[in-house]
This record gives C-alpha cells, structure tokens and sequence, in this order.
C-alpha cells in the first residue's frame, strides 16, 4: 500500500490513535511497499513445486502416504517461517506523517515503535535504484540531530518527502505566527498597563491663592 495524497484525522487502528497527542492531525499512511512480498510469495511458489514434486516422485511407493504427511508439514512449516510471517510483519508495518511527528509502528505480538519530532528533522533525503523507480518506492533518509535514520521499502518516498518538507515548513511558521503573537500580546498588556497606572494616578492638586 502506497501512501496517499492525504489522510484522514484519525489514526487506523486504536493503538495508533492512543499516541497521537490532542489536536494532532495524521497527514500520511500506509504500509511499506508491497515489492516487499514479492520474496515471500516466491518462496511459497518454490516450496509447494518442490513439495509437488516430491510426492509425485514417492507416489508409487507403499509408504507414500506418509512420506506425503512429512511433505506437506515441512512444506506447511517452511511456508509459515519465510512467507506468512513476513507478510504478516508487512501488514503490522505502519508509516505515518503526523502535522507534529514521523512515527514508525511495527510487530506482531510486541510492537515497536519509533517517533521523530518534525522539528527535530535537519534534512530529509531520498535515494532510489533503477527497480525503486519501476516500483514506486524506494528509502528515506532522515538527518535527526546529527544522527542519520533510514527506512527501506518506502512507498511514494518522493511525495513522503515532499510532505515532510512541507510539514516542516508549516510547523516553523505556526512556531512563528505564535511568537509574533505572544510578542504582541506582551507590548499590549505593557500598554494597557501603562495607559491604567496614568489613569490610575492621582491628579496634582493646584494651590490655591491666598486671599
């Protein structure tokens, strides 16, 4: 699953939704991509041939039977190991760009997850191979104070790092607009301060003349 354009405001599974903070927006989601299987679903199509073959080879023997049970468990066993397993860890795999955070979230039983403040990132850099631009993906690089982070098999990973710039951008200028309004907010109170304790201040009393 690639990322989309845009997301909706709320997370896609609740254990997500328990860490995004109040008023934070998901902008972006999805899985790594799905090139990611395509080794699976190759070691499945190489295990049921061999499996084939196999008990088609000992068919006509006495014990075929049960050289087809032990077939089909070492089969059943190779299968879950190197195909279902990983296709389930893809699935657990989630990527998310928040308006506040890049957050990775994966594993089945324990789950692990990676959170990167937006106004941590000091670059955001992409790198593709001739099979990541037939496919749509390739890996993110993210300089986080002066640590390098790098996540393969990313989906879309231009327009990933499109919005990210983009998100970094509207957070430095929210971080802006705030500090302009603070400042302003400030001279006004000195202001309103200023303008009470003139109000406030007795008037001097003229002398009067003596008659």
């Amino acid at each position: 699953m690639a990322f989309p354009d845009s997301a909706p405001d709320r997370a896609p599974d609740r254990a997500l939704d328990r860490v995004l903070d109040e008023g934070e927006h998901v902008v972006l989601l999805g899985h790594p991509h799905w090139r990611l299987g395509l080794r699976p679903a190759a070691v499945l199509v190489a295990v049921s041939a061999v499996a084939g073959f196999g008990a088609a080879v000992v068919r006509l023997q006495p014990w075929a039977p049960w050289a087809w049970l032990v077939l089909g468990v070492l089969a059943a066993l190779v299968a879950v190991r190197f195909t279902l397993l990983p296709i389930a860890r893809w699935r657990a795999t989630l990527l998310v760009v928040t308006d506040r955070r890049f957050l990775v979230r994966e594993g089945l039983l324990v789950r692990d997850g990676l959170d990167v403040p937006i106004d941590r990132i000091d670059a955001v850099r992409v790198r593709t191979g001739a099979g990541g631009r037939l496919f749509g993906c390739g890996t993110l690089l993210l300089d986080v104070a002066g640590e390098r982070l790098r996540f393969t098999g990313v989906a879309g990973v231009e327009r990933v790092q499109a919005r990210l710039h983009r998100e970094i951008g509207l957070l430095a200028e929210r971080r802006r607009s705030n500090e302009r309004e603070s400042e302003h907010t400030a001279r006004r109170g000195h202001a309103d301060a200023a303008v009470r304790g003139r109000m406030e201040a007795p008037a001097p009393q003229r002398e009067r003349a003596s008659l």
